[in-house]
């Protein structure tokens, strides 16, 4: 019944808009546990598609692979979601935007569903820009088991090579809002082709 719910409403949004395009991304995350000698990896695929009204509907499917260390076995985890978002034109350099992403994360011994809420503001010089995010992200039933009761702050410089080739680079923090220890730095690289 819920994924007929989020089809509805991504009918109802493409529905309202004029397409400005396509764009698809690959995605690649490092992400180092604080106070750990655990490491992931995060390889991720992007498909999304572009509104004139400020508008973008995507899709994202990633693996991860936990290297926790210390001879330890390593994990793999996945995750698949959509999101919406929506740009706030001001007429100016700087755009703030809003997002929200509904999803589902499968771990080794668990796997259950999410929500996502970003707000953040971009800012374009040229063929440069620059992005500052704060994320908020839990599971449905807000259980610290999960470890998944974070909330992130990013900042992304990105880089057009072509009109339709842009590739960013990012640092976060990801912290936790619970006694559960599950805190990391992320650095990622990103490329992104517009269609």
């Amino acid at each position: 019944m819920k994924k007929l719910v989020l089809a509805a409403v991504l009918a109802s949004l493409t529905g309202l808009a004029v397409a400005a395009g396509p764009y698809a991304s690959i995605t690649f995350d490092e992400k180092d546990k604080q106070n750990s000698t655990q490491m992931n990896y995060v390889y991720g695929l992007n498909v999304g598609q572009k509104f004139d009204n400020g508008v973008s509907v995507e899709a994202r499917m990633e693996d991860e692979r936990v290297e926790p260390g210390s001879g330890a076995t390593q994990k793999q985890e996945s995750l698949a979601q959509i999101k919406v978002s929506y740009d706030i034109a001001t007429g100016t350099a700087f755009t703030p935007y809003v997002a929200g992403a509904v999803g589902h994360k499968n771990k080794s011994t668990i796997d259950f569903n999410i929500w996502v809420a970003e707000v953040g503001v971009k800012a374009k010089m040229g063929d440069f820009g620059v992005r500052y995010g704060y994320r908020r992200r839990a599971d449905w039933d807000n259980s610290s088991t999960n470890a998944y009761n974070t909330d992130e702050q990013t900042v992304a410089l990105g880089y057009n090579i072509t009109k339709n080739d842009n590739i960013s680079i990012a640092y976060k923090q990801e912290r936790r809002n619970d006694s559960v220890s599950s805190e990391y730095n992320t650095k990622g690289i990103y490329y992104t082709r517009s269609f």
